[in-house]
């Protein structure tokens, strides 16, 4: 198993730069349905986040990934809310806060229990954690909006998607979490 270095400080900031980026975009992107389906755009930018964070789990310590998501956090916080409707921003917040610590979580217990299957780490703690984000944020976005029907399904499609993503990023995540690693130690 490869070991996790401690992340420097400029990067902690830069990782968490962008990953809030990613989040704000997702957030403004999910109010917006794609014509013809019950997806929104959001669907398409958010599972980006969960490859960043499975990046950095691989490569640096849990105490600096947790930084990084932390600070990430209270960047995307407030962008988010004047970006998206508050009711949006709120399901966003309270489906990253659950979801994100929960894929570090479990990226880092089958990193532990399995270190040599880096692709069920990867796609394992993405899938569970992008499954119970998708749960939330449907749930506490749309209520009072859409009909349970309307949400259930838009939930799938969202998910359904982000399980697509996350399957076709994982030649991503072995490209800069692994192969990188590698040329590194060589």
């Amino acid at each position: 198993m490869p070991q996790q270095t401690k992340m420097p400080t400029k990067n902690i900031i830069i990782n968490a730069l962008f990953l809030s980026a990613i989040i704000v975009i997702s957030n403004y992107t999910v109010q917006f349905q794609i014509p013809n389906t019950p997806l929104t755009f959001g669907a398409l930018t958010y599972p980006f986040s969960f490859l960043v964070l499975d990046i950095l789990s691989e490569k640096y310590k849990r105490k600096d990934t947790s930084k990084v998501l932390m600070l990430a956090l209270l960047l995307a916080f407030y962008p988010s809310y004047l970006a998206a409707t508050p009711q949006i921003a709120l399901a966003s917040i309270l489906a990253f806060c659950v979801s994100q610590p929960l894929d570090l979580i479990l990226f880092y217990s089958l990193k532990s229990i399995m270190p040599r299957i880096w692709q069920l780490r990867n796609l394992g703690s993405t899938l569970i954690a992008q499954f119970i984000d998708t749960l939330i944020f449907f749930t506490v976005a749309f209520w009072g909006i859409n009909t349970m029907s309307e949400t259930l399904t838009m939930s799938l499609a969202d998910y359904s998607v982000k399980a697509l993503i996350a399957l076709a990023n994982t030649p991503l995540f072995w490209f800069f979490a692994i192969a990188t690693f590698r040329k590194n130690r060589l």
